[in-house]
């Protein structure tokens, strides 16, 4: 952001006032309204000149493009800064992009990447109605990009987003539906909470990690050459183009292979097993055997319990389930054993021959009975009919 005195203070500080602007939300043309128009276009303005530093580097395969918005007819008290690309994503209603939104009682801010939730009805593109559309989409999405996401620092990967829509008693229905399609729509983001926003190479690290996500949903992945990741930073070198190149160095290579997906689940299971023989259970691996669980443990007493086990390098808002583990545990009348599901989160990685876990989250679910409306569809096996000779 330039000053009128010429002064930059940065894309951080920027964010911050727009925050700090929500106290005196108006849906009405204010001196407060009017500043953050003036913030969002310097945001906006902050963000194209760092896409132009970005874009050499990871070489991407789209043209990215920024711009503010927030307002229709009226003020939205949710005002937003989208990236994206003009073949991929026309408008703010189609398509995938990245996007800061900021919520409505100026707590925090995301950088999300997101997706269009609105529709043609009554001769008007309107908010979908819907949730379970945008939530469907969303983890589509994830499964398209698990591999990239997976990259992501652990304090990052939210799958879920608040953007304090509650609080938004001065807006009609549909302004709200809108602010709550956003949060539906959220595939991953970062948060950056009020009086605590990171400073600019932080945010522009995080901008270049999100890009391979936004550039895989668009069937086009980014380059990265190793000439470029491996340059010594220069003096003269921007801000922007440092944050960059940091960023791909941090990601390079971290991408799930085979070795690593089943070091993850192997270290799960031990942390599960750990626990498990700790309170008494005598545990058996099974997940061999494709029951439709992982670990199926037994007391003296006669106690049965079968325990599936997920294990992921993100913050654990969303695991994967087979039909198969889906069909164990929902016929529990069939299977007289207890059930549970047992998720270590937020694992540590380090690549290597053997691959090596540590750290992590466990959270431990039992009884466990899958709600239905819990589980979200992402593809299905049809049979196509042959055709009569």
């Amino acid at each position: 952001m330039i000053t009128g005195w010429g002064i930059s203070v940065g894309l951080s500080t920027t964010l911050q006032r727009v925050l700090d602007l929500a106290g005196e939300y108006s849906k009405d043309q204010t001196p407060a309204m009017a500043s953050r128009d003036d913030l969002l276009r310097d945001c906006a303005a902050d963000l194209t000149v760092a896409v132009g530093d970005i874009a050499p580097i990871e070489r991407l395969r789209f043209d990215l493009r920024v711009k503010a918005g927030g307002r229709q007819s009226n003020y939205s008290p949710v005002p937003w800064v989208r990236l994206y690309s003009p073949a991929h994503s026309p408008s703010a209603t189609s398509g995938y992009y990245l996007v800061y939104l900021f919520a409505a009682d100026g707590s925090r801010v995301y950088l999300s990447l997101n997706q269009g939730t609105s529709e043609f009805r009554s001769g008007a593109m309107r908010p979908i109605t819907k949730l379970e559309v945008l939530t469907t989409r969303a983890a589509e999405a994830r499964a398209a990009i698990i591999d990239f996401a997976a990259t992501l620092p652990a304090t990052a990967g939210r799958l879920s987003i608040d953007l304090a829509w509650a609080s938004m008693s001065t807006v009609g229905a549909e302004s709200r539906q809108r602010v709550q399609n956003y949060e539906a729509g959220d595939i991953v983001a970062y948060e950056y909470v009020s009086g605590a926003v990171p400073d600019d190479e932080d945010l522009y690290s995080d901008l270049a990690a999100m890009l391979p996500l936004l550039a895989q949903l668009y069937r086009a992945p980014v380059i990265r050459p190793a000439a470029a990741i491996d340059e010594k930073n220069s003096p003269r070198e921007s801000l922007v183009a440092r944050a960059t190149r940091n960023s791909v160095r941090r990601s390079q290579g971290r991408q799930l292979d085979p070795a690593t997906r089943r070091a993850i689940e192997v270290y799960a299971e031990d942390c599960a097993i750990h626990e498990l023989e700790q309170d008494g259970w005598k545990v058996g691996r099974v997940g061999h055997l494709h029951r439709g669980y992982d670990l199926e443990c037994t007391r003296p007493d006669g106690a049965a319990l079968h325990v599936e086990v997920k294990g992921t390098q993100t913050r654990g808002e969303e695991v994967t389930l087979t039909p198969g583990e889906v069909r164990h545990n929902q016929d529990q009348e069939k299977c007289p054993a207890a059930h549970g599901l047992y998720v270590v989160s937020e694992i540590q990685v380090q690549a290597g021959d053997p691959v090596v876990c540590s750290a992590g989250r466990p959270q431990f679910t039992t009884p466990w009975l899958i709600d239905a409306a819990d589980l979200v569809p992402r593809a299905y096996s049809y049979r196509v009919p042959r055709a009569e000779l």
